[in-house]
């Protein structure tokens, strides 16, 4: 009787981390969502469609390259944080933090380097301006460590800090923003994300040292450490993280790009308000992954295979019941929410009607994505991201010359749909027989 209390505690106490985890997540959610919302909206009623689509084409082609490194060694860094700390391994979990940290200065440097020699061929392609290959560079440097701290401060379970550095740095940035658009500074818009993630870069290394002993001290310092195994599990994850993600995550920055290549920029500016709509209600897959993500992978590393399966089925009736109500009510609100941007942004409203099943069952498949990543079955929603990919270019490929922007959307639903619908049945089949293995 006694060892049961004992076990209900330790749940309460595991049920009450956990909500007080998606609770800061939230707050987090709020102004990481509303952040890109905010700045879509003022740059639009400030300096118009062109200026929008241009901003955007470009902040699309900085951000599909960063999702290369964040998604190799931050996912990677993610998981393995969360492990090794379940499994209270000291040197494995340090290990791990060096990788994430010095891997992506090296391949930033290689990218840098290649930006620099292609400047002129990129000048012509994507109709840049020829001044700004400085602001590309520091933006794909500091968005991508800013990306690699926020997961390592989820693998290392400071949830609370991570949301405390997240708003004040969006805060930042949102001042900033204010201030630009107010002096009508155009060329400066970009520098106002490259602040708020050098600023998010200091706090987060801040909160870092100030946790670490702590940490320490919660874990075992073992005499030998196989680097080499560790390394080899860190690299097989990654790139199967990166290839997945990158597929599926990049589809959306690749349509932005495929615009600005066939189309132009004033539809670019459209696509972007709409994009800045599902970007509030992405985030919430996005960083509610980092939540679940983290605790499935630190489970699984205590081989604590029952407690993996009732949070994923908890987990599974929340995320459905909020997709829900998300999606209806941007649905009936659709042309009030667009026309903030200007009465020339509400024709979005079609687009935004198409996009929103993909909002739906990405929001649905936190769980489901999260269980595999988390555990041993990175492989399938990964190949979903690449189901997502070749079905979206497919489409795009087809539908783009006649539909143009419909065409992009339409596409874009149907690459989604598909991929993560095949995520979702692959985790059911394997949460059947994962507590029993």
């Amino acid at each position: 009787m006694t060892e049961e209390k004992i076990n209900n505690q330790k749940n309460n106490i595991f049920s009450i981390r956990l909500i007080k985890n998606s609770f800061y997540t939230g707050l987090a959610l709020a102004f990481v969502g509303i952040t890109p919302f905010t700045f879509n909206f003022l740059v639009a009623r400030t300096f118009g469609k062109e200026t929008l689509g241009s901003i955007n084409l470009i902040l699309s082609f900085c951000l599909f390259i960063t999702i290369f490194i964040t998604n190799f060694f931050g996912s990677a860094g993610n998981k393995y944080l969360a492990e090794y700390r379940g499994s209270k391994d000291h040197h494995k979990f340090i290990f791990v933090f060096k990788i994430m940290f010095l891997g992506p200065m090296l391949f930033l440097s290689i990218i840098s380097i290649f930006i620099y020699y292609n400047w002129n061929y990129l000048i012509i392609k994507f109709s840049f301006d020829t001044t700004i290959i400085l602001t590309i560079i520091l933006y794909i440097f500091f968005r991508s460590y800013y990306i690699i701290i926020r997961r390592a401060l989820y693998g290392m379970d400071l949830v609370k800090p991570y949301a405390i550095n997240e708003i004040i740095t969006n805060i930042i940035m949102l001042i900033l923003l204010l201030y630009f658009c107010h002096m009508r500074q155009y060329e400066s818009l970009i520098s106002c994300y490259i602040i708020s993630y050098l600023t998010f870069l200091i706090i987060g290394i801040f909160i870092f040292f100030r946790n670490y002993n702590l940490l320490k001290d919660s874990m075992v310092i073992s005499k030998t450490i196989e680097k080499k195994e560790v390394l080899t599990r860190f690299n097989n994850y990654g790139i199967v993280s990166m290839i997945g993600t990158v597929a599926s995550t990049g589809t959306g920055y690749i349509s932005m790009i495929i615009i600005g290549i066939y189309l132009n920029h004033a539809d670019a500016g459209l696509y972007s308000s709409v994009l800045s709509v599902i970007s509030i209600l992405m985030f919430i897959p996005k960083l509610f992954t980092q939540v679940f993500l983290p605790e499935f992978s630190k489970l699984f590393g205590e081989g604590q295979k029952e407690k993996i399966t009732i949070i994923f089925n908890r987990a599974v009736w929340y995320m459905s019941l909020i997709a829900t109500i998300l999606c209806i009510t941007v649905y009936i609100l659709s042309n009030s929410i667009l026309s903030v941007f200007g009465k020339d942004f509400i024709n979005g409203s079609v687009i935004l009607h198409i996009l929103l099943p993909t909002v739906f069952i990405r929001i649905v498949s936190i769980p489901f994505v999260s269980f595999l990543s988390g555990t041993k079955y990175i492989l399938y929603p990964n190949m979903g991201g690449v189901i997502i990919f070749l079905l979206s270019l497919g489409s795009w490929l087809i539908l783009v010359p006649e539909f143009r922007l419909l065409g992009i959307a339409i596409g874009y639903t149907i690459g989604n749909i598909s991929g993560i619908s095949y995520q979702i049945i692959m985790a059911i089949l394997k949460i059947r027989k994962f507590k029993y293995q």
